[in-house]
C-alpha cells in the first residue's frame, strides 16, 4: 500500500528522484533544522539522505507537497529515534518555516497519521519533540498526541509524545 493523501493545496506522497533538489533545499534551511541534531546539512549529506530514504525498506519518508507551485515544502513519515529506550519507529516531520500555518497543514496529516498506524501496524505513533520547539509542540497537541514524558534524544531535551 502506497499512502498519498491530498487536501486542497497541499498532498503527502512518496518521494520521486526528481524531488531531490527541493529535499536538499529543505536539509539546509537553517529554521527547517534549528532542532535537529544534525543542524543543516551540507548538499552531499542532504543527498545521501534522500538517497537512504529512497531506498529504505524498513520505515519510509513522504514529500510534502504544495501543489499551487508543485515544490516539495517539507517531509514527513518514520524514522528510527535513539534515546535511552527503544521508541522506534517515530513520527518526523520536517516542514519550511513559511508553511507552518498553512490551513491545510492538519487536515493533510490527520489521515496521514491513521493511515500510518495501519500500514505499519502500530499500537499508537510516538514522536519526540525537542522541548523548545513551540511550532512541533503544538502541532503534536493539535493532532492529538499526548505528551508522556521529558527524554533526551541525541543530547536535545525533548518530549516523548504519542497517539492511540
Amino acid at each position: 500500500m502506497t499512502l498519498f493523501i491530498k487536501h486542497h493545496q497541499l498532498s503527502i506522497r512518496p518521494f520521486i528522484e526528481s524531488d531531490k533538489n527541493d529535499f536538499t533545499d529543505i536539509l539546509q534551511h537553517r529554521a527547517c533544522m534549528k532542532y535537529s541534531i544534525t543542524g543543516v546539512l551540507s548538499k552531499q549529506q542532504a543527498d545521501d539522505c534522500f538517497n537512504m530514504f529512497i531506498s529504505n525498506k524498513k520505515h519510509k519518508m513522504y514529500a510534502i507537497e504544495d501543489l499551487d507551485n508543485s515544490t516539495v515544502i517539507g517531509c514527513t513519515g518514520l524514522q528510527d529515534c535513539f534515546i535511552d529506550e527503544a521508541i522506534e519507529p517515530s513520527f518526523i516531520l520536517r516542514l519550511l518555516p513559511d508553511f507552518h500555518d498553512h490551513q491545510d497543514l492538519l487536515p493533510v496529516l490527520q489521515p496521514f497519521i491513521k493511515q500510518l498506524i495501519s500500514l505499519y501496524q502500530l499500537p499508537h505513533l510516538q514522536a519526540v519533540v525537542a522541548q523548545n520547539n513551540q511550532f512541533s509542540t503544538q502541532l503534536m497537541s493539535d493532532l492529538n498526541f499526548e505528551k508522556v514524558k521529558a527524554v533526551t534524544c541525541r543530547g536535545i531535551a525533548s518530549y516523548l509524545h504519542k497517539t492511540y
